[in-house]
């Protein structure tokens, strides 16, 4: 084969990792789908140069382009021409494909592929690469290259219990810096040798010295680990102690601190069933998750707390609506980015959301009651007059109930509504 495919793919897999990681949305990044129709397009690009080169031989320097159509790579990657075509557009756009050149409807158009995802075996430095390996081992011993191992070969464990070999190098050291300590305590300042029967009962003191401290520091660990068990808290605790320290209010006590991680770990469920469905979270995003949403609730008094925990409900309810109209396009930023109180695309950007939806909701109740009173005075008025109550009665009661809502506007809508003329009745 004249394209190496492993190689190639390797590529493929390493420019789409990079692309995708310079893309701030995830609708731009390049998917597993267009990633299989580029594989198919490089699998067809190797089969066509193989029958080319039986041919005539390729010039690996001026490669030609690859006539296929949508109709091909469909049957190959089990999909529909319309797939096909999104697929081609985006990966011209990512720079996988370099170039298209298209030649009508009823015909094939090319395709150019980029010439550094390809590894093409005449161009490669596999062969090459084993080729040199071979020449250097043929060459004479002045002309090879040998490389520099700058490692020390010194063991770096102690084998005076295993070999009785003196020739250790960190026992040099150790036996210098005991002599030091030896000579530097005595008058003489001429250095003193030591047999080695001194030796070997300095080394056995400074054995036993180190076993002593080793089972000192093992006794100490295990008291340690018992302390830390004992000790031990969950993650919420850990939330509660960081809370209490950050804490700016004199009333966070732990019973207060209790009753906000219950209202937390609620609100964080539905965000989750809801917002992030399909989305892995680690324990760590959770729990940063956890410690923002605390500080939505920590400003609340007890009073506030429920409906406060209500309203913020409703606001993720409008998130979901909102992302629901164009689920492609739209979707929800992980959770620090997202609950981060000083973030005004977050969450923190919904609050304006709830505000027009109550507006909203007010306006149409009002309207409501507006109609009803419209529809029961022009029903009392399509009545015969022996079933008809007074006109005048039907009107005052219908204007006493608009007034209650003390808005001008929807009484005067009242009147343009039923009569002309509202003194014709008075």
């Amino acid at each position: 084969m004249i394209i190496n495919y492993s190689l190639s793919f390797k590529r493929l897999d390493r420019f789409t990792f990079q692309f995708n990681n310079n893309q701030e949305a995830i609708s731009t990044q390049i998917r597993q789908s267009m990633l299989a129709t580029a594989r198919e397009v490089i699998k067809v690009y190797g089969a066509f140069l193989t029958k080319s080169n039986k041919i005539s031989p390729l010039d690996f320097h001026n490669l030609p382009s690859l006539r296929t159509n949508n109709i091909q790579l469909a049957k190959i990657t089990q999909a529909s021409g319309r797939t096909m075509q999104r697929h081609i557009k985006r990966l011209l756009e990512c720079g996988i494909l370099t170039k298209k050149i298209w030649h009508g409807s009823h015909s094939s158009y090319e395709l150019f592929i980029n010439p550094k995802i390809l590894w093409i075996n005449g161009l490669g430095s596999v062969d090459n690469t084993q080729n040199n390996r071979k020449e250097e081992k043929t060459l004479t011993t002045d002309n090879q290259v040998f490389k520099k191992i700058n490692s020390s070969k010194c063991p770096h464990s102690y084998t005076y219990k295993r070999t009785y070999k003196t020739n250790n190098t960190l026992i040099a050291v150790e036996k210098l810096r005991n002599s030091w300590r030896v000579n530097f305590g005595r008058a003489s300042g001429l250095t003193q040798k030591t047999t080695k029967k001194e030796t070997k009962k300095t080394r056995r003191k400074d054995l036993l010295a180190e076993d002593a401290r080793r089972k000192d520091a093992w006794r100490d660990q295990i008291e340690f680990d018992e302390k830390t068990a004992q000790g031990r808290q969950t993650g919420a605790e850990k939330i509660k102690i960081r809370q209490h320290k950050n804490c700016e209010h004199s009333f966070c006590d732990p019973s207060r601190h209790a009753f906000l991680l219950q209202h937390v770990d609620e609100l964080w469920k539905l965000a989750k069933e809801k917002l992030y469905k399909n989305i892995w979270l680690n324990k760590r995003q959770c729990d940063i998750a956890k410690t923002l949403l605390y500080k939505w609730y920590e400003p609340v008094s007890n009073e506030r707390i429920k409906h406060t925990h209500q309203v913020y409900i409703e606001r993720i309810d409008l998130v979901v609506k909102y992302i629901e109209k164009d689920p492609l396009n739209r979707f929800v930023t992980l959770p620090y980015l997202y609950f981060d109180c000083k973030n005004p695309k977050g969450f923190a950007g919904t609050k304006s959301w709830y505000e027009a939806e109550k507006a909203y909701q007010i306006k149409s109740k009002f309207q409501r009651i507006v109609r009803e009173q419209i529809r029961k005075f022009k029903k009392n008025e399509a009545k015969d007059t022996a079933e008809a109550r007074p006109r005048l009665e039907v009107y005052r009661e219908c204007e006493q109930r608009l007034d209650k809502l003390e808005i001008p506007a929807l009484v005067k809508q009242f009147y343009a509504a039923v009569i002309k003329t509202p003194k014709q009745y008075i």
